[in-house]
């Protein structure tokens, strides 16, 4: 990130994630960052780190050179009028869902907007973000906004129109997991097995399973009939989701999520 400023409007999870993470691999330097949160109480744990802390939105916009809007979607239409003077000429990034680099570009004049998804998984290192790609930055400026998010996990370039698709690969998706993990754990438990048991094979069963998928060469589909034996329980199981309608279930998720990511959109 070399001597830039980096600021963060809003202390939520995915800002102090991304944040931790640039910090823990040493790429900024605590003074070098500055972070603003409309309420005090939660800048404490962050002045505690050496970062600049404040409540004021602006004062963090007039020192920042790459700015990240870490605030709900909702929330836009009265941050974004405030900053409008402070950002022209600086990289502006929005990791919300549904904000169109053509909305930034509009509320913020002359700033240099790019739009990115990331996952809650950055707050433990290994996250999944999404940038768009963004005829406004330089390739040095485009770079330190994927090094600001590969700092937490890994980073993917893609077109802005794809966006809305990608939330539900990488965005909303580890919520899906969860539930997954969570009907799987008592489902243990009703069994008798203990819960912490239960837990921690689950999840080390979900986190070689995505080893596996990055590493084995093989598609999803290969790896699961790799699972199955003729007539055994995997297969047995799998005839649930048959039965179900899994795949259907899935793609209508996924839909609904682009769905709502539309309708949020600017």
């Amino acid at each position: 990130m070399t001597e830039r400023t980096l600021g963060f409007i809003g202390a939520g999870n995915m800002n102090t994630a991304i944040l931790n993470g640039v910090l823990g691999q040493g790429s900024v330097r605590p003074e070098q960052v500055w972070l603003s949160n409309r309420h005090a109480d939660k800048l404490s744990a962050f002045a505690a780190q050496g970062v600049h802390t404040t409540t004021d939105n602006r004062e963090v916009a007039a020192h920042a050179d790459l700015l990240v809007l870490g605030v709900k979607p909702q929330m836009f239409g009265d941050v974004l009028p405030e900053l409008r003077d402070l950002t022209a000429g600086k990289c502006v990034v929005s990791i919300a869902a549904g904000i169109s680099c053509a909305y930034l570009r509009r509320e913020l004049p002359g700033a240099k907007v790019v739009r990115a998804m990331p996952n809650t998984p950055l707050m433990v290192g290994v996250g999944a973000t999404a940038v768009a790609r963004s005829e406004d930055v330089s390739p040095e400026e485009l770079q330190q906004v994927l090094d600001l998010f590969a700092a937490a996990g890994t980073v993917a370039l893609i077109d802005e129109a794809q966006m809305d698709d990608i939330i539900n690969v990488n965005g909303s998706s580890p919520a899906w997991f969860f539930r997954m993990a969570d009907v799987m754990v008592k489902r243990a438990v009703s069994a008798g097995i203990d819960a912490d048991t239960a837990l921690r094979l689950t999840a080390k069963t979900m986190e070689g399973a995505a080893r596996m998928l990055l590493e084995s060469g093989k598609t999803p589909e290969e790896l699961c009939r790799q699972v199955c034996s003729p007539g055994g329980t995997t297969l047995a199981s799998l005839s649930a989701f048959e039965e179900r309608d899994f795949d259907g279930l899935m793609r209508d998720a996924m839909d609904r999520c682009t769905r709502r990511s539309k309708e949020l959109g600017r």
